[in-house]
């Protein structure tokens, strides 16, 4: 692998973003009556099925070994794909996925759902005024405050520069919201799922 210019961030490549972070302090197991319940995001989707942790993910989620749950922020993402055939791919891939580990956070008020979003937006982007964020931003607040309120174990991304990087995932942790990439999960978890690690 290449060598980076210091101080510059890494790749979404999986593999170079896992060994960086292989240390990284995950928190607590799910609980043990139920399988882990994961909120993936659009980086994650895996439409052409080329991240083999995802990969493995999903095989575990057939099997009921996990349970997915996709935004209905990610599903608009990947509507709104650019080309038109990967909208397509990415639509359907995200429909597909979802297995609806969101539904145990109950009826909530637009209000209060904008409030959270704006607190995650705080911890994503703490140097960016509210007015100044860019839609993009918005978008992944609003993802992660669905994720905290339906109370999902792990949210599943492999956009590390919105959600791990710069302290990211250690002041997400602080508020109870575990953040991994794919292979992080799958090595977190693949002993106690029953599946190797890519």
């Amino acid at each position: 692998m290449a060598a980076r210019a210091p101080g510059a961030a890494p790749s979404h490549n999986e593999a170079s973003v896992f060994r960086a972070r292989r240390s990284a302090k995950i928190g607590p197991d799910w609980p043990a009556d139920r399988p882990p319940r994961l909120t993936i995001d659009t980086s994650a989707l895996n439409a052409r099925g080329s991240v083999p942790a995802m990969n493995l993910i999903e095989r575990w989620a057939g099997e009921g070994r996990v349970e997915l749950f996709v935004p209905p922020e990610v599903l608009a993402e990947a509507r709104a794909h650019r080309g038109r055939k990967g909208r397509a791919m990415y639509a359907a891939k995200a429909r597909a996925l979802d297995g609806g580990a969101g539904g145990k956070g109950g009826g909530e008020d637009r209000a209060g759902e904008k409030v959270r979003a704006g607190e995650m937006a705080a911890v994503l982007f703490p140097h960016t005024q509210p007015a100044r964020l860019t839609p993009s931003q918005r978008r992944d607040a609003r993802i992660l405050a669905l994720h905290r309120r339906t109370g999902n174990d792990a949210f599943i991304t492999l956009d590390t520069r919105h959600f791990i990087q710069k302290g990211r995932r250690e002041r997400l942790a602080a508020r109870g919201i575990r953040v991994m990439t794919p292979a992080e999960f799958a090595a977190w978890a693949g002993e106690r799922l029953g599946g190797a690690a890519p």
